[in-house]
């Protein structure tokens, strides 16, 4: 497409890429939401790596989430953001693990992905409650 000048069919590969190219993003994040808060302390002191590592998988998905829907890019990026005091959740919006992750998968048809792209995150036996 590119060598024919196909400006269309281009851009659909572009799309394409890019959906792509989201998806380790999201695995990222729902790794670190999930480690957060599966603790007991979910505080950014007791989890800075977790905030940091999640924080910088955000980074990378924020602009086309942003795209799909500001109010859900907000979301992972206030949870991520490295801040004294920061604790899991979002001003009581959501608490937990699924709740967090069902606003990015609301998001999902925008940005070109399925379930099946991002997969679970797998224990070793078993899939995590909340995260098949």
């Amino acid at each position: 497409a590119i060598r024919t000048g196909d400006i269309i069919a281009t851009k659909s590969i572009i799309k394409l890429i890019q959906s792509a190219q989201i998806i380790p993003y999201i695995q990222g994040v729902g790794l670190y939401a999930w480690i957060i808060s599966d603790k007991s302390d979910s505080t950014l002191a007791a989890n800075n790596k977790e905030y940091a590592e999640g924080a910088a998988f955000a980074t990378g998905m924020l602009p086309q989430l942003y795209n799909c829907n500001r109010a859900a890019a907000r979301v992972v990026d206030l949870t991520f953001q490295l801040r004294v005091g920061k604790t899991w959740g979002l001003l009581g919006r959501y608490g937990n693990f699924t709740e967090f992750m069902n606003i990015i998968r609301a998001e999902y048809q925008c940005l070109g992905i399925t379930c099946e792209d991002i997969g679970g995150l797998w224990d070793g036996t078993a899939y995590y409650l909340g995260a098949e």
